[in-house]
């Protein structure tokens, strides 16, 4: 009787949740983001992917917060100082005028990087042709104690990224 209750109280609640008919439409924005933030890799196995990439995240000063090889899943996080110059002249233009505007103070700076394998014509994985997609958010902590949450998508940032991959891929491959 109680997984009949439970059974129909959870049907009554996923019922009441409706989600807009375009949720899961790519847009071509969004389809542009993911092509800048994926690139193929071919000629190295899933696992020394991964290595390279961690290599890479590590030596741009952040610190690995998980990783499970077995589904290509990496993520990082480094913190740095947020403040800017036009910030903190704004705020002290305000002060002057008797208002309060609260500045940036720190900040961090997350990486998740998903490593798959390219798919064969039959379906099956590649074992030495892979993907690689790294998503970057900002989270800015205010002195109001207030944060700002923002995607980043600079396409430099990721070609510079990708740059750097591609060198330790081929230093992976070289066993140096």
């Amino acid at each position: 009787m109680r997984r009949l209750a439970a059974s129909v109280a959870l049907v009554a609640t996923a019922g009441c949740v409706t989600l807009p008919p375009d949720t899961f439409v790519l847009t071509p924005e969004l389809l542009k983001q993911r092509q800048i933030e994926t690139r193929k890799y071919s000629g190295i196995q899933e696992r020394e992917l991964l290595i390279a990439c961690s290599n890479v995240l590590q030596d741009l000063g952040f610190n690995l917060e998980n990783s499970e090889v077995r589904l290509g899943v990496l993520t990082a996080s480094k913190q740095r100082d947020a403040v800017q110059a036009g910030e903190v002249a704004l705020a002290i233009a305000m002060a002057l005028l008797g208002a309060s505007t609260p500045i940036s103070k720190d900040q961090t700076i997350r990486v998740s990087l998903v490593v798959r394998p390219v798919r064969m014509s039959d379906g099956s994985p590649s074992q030495k042709e892979h993907f690689v997609r790294i998503t970057v958010q900002r989270i800015v902590r205010r002195t109001d104690n207030s944060i700002i949450a923002q995607g980043l998508n600079d396409p430099e940032l990721f070609r510079q990224f990708f740059e750097r991959v591609s060198k330790s891929v081929f230093l992976e491959a070289q066993n140096l």
